[in-house]
């Protein structure tokens, strides 16, 4: 019965309805519109930020979405700037972290995806750290080649992403001056 199962999450994936430009994860490129390596300040964009923290001229900056009908918590969008090659004028997007299920790789894994239908895609992708949040313990699985990460909720099969962080191919997200784990548990409560 969980093989079959199994087989039936990955073909859910399968038929899944292309994203559209706006929605498409591309592994070491983009989320949606944000693209890795454009300058910081096309970021504007986005509107006043939520939460910044920044030192040694890198940053991880934070805006919410509009907090859903049934009180749950928003939806998260944390981008981390830095100088492109050590030139202090010139920051890029180096890694961008979405919790929106809108936002969907080509081959359907979104936030939402169990563990066991990603590792079916990418192969079972090692375990790069774990760290506590207010909504629970995070896990996070890293395909540094790629330039593809997913935060889960558990490590096991049945598990399911929390987010979708795409970053720097080669370079792990864990990489940064300013942890990605260690901004997440500074970040303060949202307000309205």
């Amino acid at each position: 019965m969980r093989a079959f199962l199994f087989v039936l999450g990955l073909a859910a994936i399968s038929w899944a309805a292309a994203p559209t430009p706006q929605a498409l994860v591309v592994p070491g490129r983009s989320l949606g519109q944000t693209k890795l390596g454009s300058n910081a300040t096309t970021l504007g964009a986005l509107g006043k930020a939520a939460y910044s923290d920044a030192a040694m001229q890198k940053a991880w900056t934070t805006w919410y979405g509009r907090r859903p009908t049934d009180g749950s918590a928003p939806n998260e969008l944390d981008v981390y700037t830095a100088p492109q090659a050590n030139d202090v004028d010139h920051h890029t997007v180096q890694v961008v972290r979405a919790t929106s299920p809108w936002f969907q790789l080509a081959n359907g894994l979104r936030v939402g995806s169990s563990l066991a239908v990603i590792w079916a895609a990418y192969g079972r992708l090692p375990l790069a750290t774990s760290y506590p949040l207010a909504a629970g313990q995070r896990y996070l699985y890293d395909d540094v080649r790629r330039g593809v990460a997913f935060e889960t909720d558990g490590t096991a099969g049945t598990s399911r992403c929390r987010a979708l962080i795409v970053h720097t191919p080669g370079r792990a997200v864990v990489a940064t001056y300013l942890s990605l784990p260690a901004y997440l548990k500074e970040l303060p409560a949202y307000r309205d």
